[in-house]
C-alpha cells in the first residue's frame, strides 16, 4: 500500500457513504391468509400488484442475526404440469400455487439480484418484473439485513451483506427448488460486493452479472491500495470467480465512473482467460439509467444478456454441497416456532463445517 494513502480518505466518510437504506422503506410486507404479502409503496401510497404473467411470493429469512425480506418473481408457464395447461389454471393463482409447490425442480433460470445502495425492494421490483418478462427468468430481490422494511432494526456491514445472499442462494436451492447450476447472481453498484464474493464461494453456479459495479468502496473515492480497511474489494477477488460473468456499465455514468468496471475486467484477464469474461460498455449510459438499456432485450446489449442467461454452471462440488445446507435459514411466519439453521461464514475445509455441525447448528426460535 502506498505510504499514507489510506489517511487520505476518512473512515467516518466512507461509513457514511457505504450503507444509505431508504427511511421510510419504498414498500411494506402485510401476512394475510399464512403468507406474506408484498406492496410498493409509490409517493407515500401502498399499491396492490397483480400479473397475468407472473407470480410474486414474499417471504423472511430471519434468525438472531439475519433480517432478510426477499421477494420471488416466477413465470407462470414455469411449473405448470402437464395437467394443468388450460387459460383458466393461468388466472387461478390458488390453483398454480398447489401445482408449483408439487414440482421437484424448476427448470428457469434463476437471478438473484444484490440492489444498489440507497435502494430497496420498492426501487427494486418493477426493474425485476420487467427483466423476468423480457428474459424469461425467474428472479429473487432481497433486502440487506438492516435495509427496507428491518431497517433499524439489525447491524449493517460488509460481512452481514456476504450472510445474507449465502442465505438467499440455500434458501433459493432448499426452499424453491432450483439447481446451483441454475442460477446467475446480478449485482448493481454496491450489490456487486455481495454478488462477486458469493461468485468466489460457489464456483457450480451459472454465472455474474455486474452492473456498474465498484472495484472496491474507497476506490470509488480514489484509486489505490487502501489494505484491510477496504471493503468489497471486488478486484482482488474477481480472479477467484469460477463461471462466467458479464459487466456492464454506461460511459455516461458520473456516479460510479466506467473505470471502475475496466479495473476489474483488465484484472480478471491478468489471471484467466478472455473466454469466460464479457464487458459491455453501454454508450450515453448513466448510473441509474443503464437499466432502460438492460430492459430492452432486443438490442445488441440485451444479445449478451440473452447468451449469458442461456449458460449453465456445473453444478455442486460436495464442500459447496454442504455449505449450502448448512447456511440454509427456513422463512419466518409469525407465531409460530422453527427451527434454523444459523447462517454461517466461508469454511475452508469439510472437517470444519462437520465440527461446527456437532457443535449445534440449531437452535428453536419463537418468532413474532
Amino acid at each position: 500500500m502506498k505510504k499514507g494513502l489510506s489517511n487520505l480518505i476518512p473512515n467516518s466518510l466512507v461509513k457514511k457513504y457505504s450503507f444509505r437504506p431508504p427511511n421510510p422503506p419504498q414498500y411494506t410486507f402485510e401476512f394475510r391468509d399464512g403468507k406474506y404479502q408484498f406492496y410498493p409503496i409509490i409517493k407515500g401510497v401502498k399499491k396492490q400488484i397483480f400479473s397475468y404473467y407472473l407470480l410474486i411470493d414474499s417471504y423472511i429469512l430471519k434468525n438472531d442475526q439475519l433480517y432478510v425480506p426477499l421477494i420471488h418473481i416466477s413465470g407462470l408457464q414455469n411449473a405448470k404440469s402437464e395437467k394443468s395447461q388450460s387459460k383458466e389454471c393461468l388466472l387461478n393463482l390458488k390453483s398454480f400455487q398447489q401445482e408449483t409447490e408439487k414440482q421437484p425442480q424448476r427448470y428457469r433460470t434463476l437471478i438473484i439480484f444484490s440492489h444498489a445502495n440507497a435502494s430497496d425492494l420498492g426501487d427494486v421490483y418493477f426493474f425485476a418484473e420487467r427483466i423476468s418478462i423480457e428474459y424469461g427468468v425467474d428472479i429473487i430481490a432481497y433486502d440487506y439485513t438492516g435495509y427496507g422494511i428491518g431497517f433499524g432494526q439489525y447491524k449493517i456491514s460488509e460481512e452481514q451483506t456476504y450472510e445474507d445472499l449465502q442465505s438467499v442462494l440455500s434458501f433459493a436451492i432448499n426452499r424453491l427448488n432450483y439447481s446451483l447450476n441454475q442460477i446467475i447472481l446480478w449485482g448493481f453498484s454496491l450489490g456487486s460486493g455481495p454478488a462477486t464474493e458469493i461468485a468466489t464461494r460457489f464456483g457450480g453456479l451459472a454465472g455474474l452479472i455486474l452492473q456498474a459495479p465498484i472495484a472496491s468502496i474507497y476506490n470509488w473515492f480514489g484509486e489505490g491500495d487502501y489494505g484491510e480497511q477496504d471493503i468489497y474489494v471486488n478486484y482482488k477477488k474477481i480472479q477467484y470467480v469460477r463461471s462466467n460473468i458479464l459487466i456492464i456499465h454506461g460511459d455516461s455514468d458520473k456516479i460510479v465512473g466506467h473505470e471502475q468496471s475496466e479495473r476489474l475486467y483488465n484484472k480478471y484477464l491478468q489471471y484467466n482467460a478472455r473466454g469466460k469474461i464479457q464487458f459491455a460498455l453501454v454508450k450515453g449510459a448513466g448510473h441509474n439509467d443503464l437499466q432502460f438499456h438492460i430492459e430492452k432485450g432486443d438490442n445488441q446489449l440485451g444479445v449478451q444478456i440473452h447468451n449469458m442467461l442461456r449458460q449453465k454452471g456445473v453444478g455442486f462440488n460436495e464442500k459447496e454441497y454442504t455449505l449450502l445446507n448448512l447456511c440454509y435459514v427456513k422463512e419466518h411466519v409469525p407465531g409460530q416456532y422453527m427451527y434454523q439453521y444459523n447462517s454461517l461464514k466461508k469454511f475452508t475445509s469439510s472437517d470444519e463445517i462437520q465440527r461446527k455441525k456437532a457443535d449445534g447448528l440449531f437452535f428453536l426460535c419463537t418468532c413474532d
